[in-house]
């Protein structure tokens, strides 16, 4: 199998698809669990941090699309 110049490896393409099952997962924890979060500091760190993978979801899966595109 030969490798075209600026796409995945089958490595690389688990990997990143490994990455964007993790920022999805910690996503929805923080997403069940800020409810019971008492302390607003502690609310507002785990929107923050939601907000932060949310946008890391979004990139990674733009670059997938892309990836896909190129193949």
């Amino acid at each position: 199998m030969t490798h075209k110049e600026g796409s995945l490896t089958p490595h690389e393409a688990l990997e990143l698809h490994e990455l964007l099952k993790s920022e999805i997962s910690g996503y929805k924890k923080l997403q069940t669990t800020i409810s019971m979060a008492e302390d607003n500091e502690l609310k507002e760190f785990m929107r923050e941090s939601m907000n932060f993978k949310r946008d890391n979801i979004e990139q990674l899966q733009k670059f997938i699309a892309a990836q896909g595109k190129m193949q």
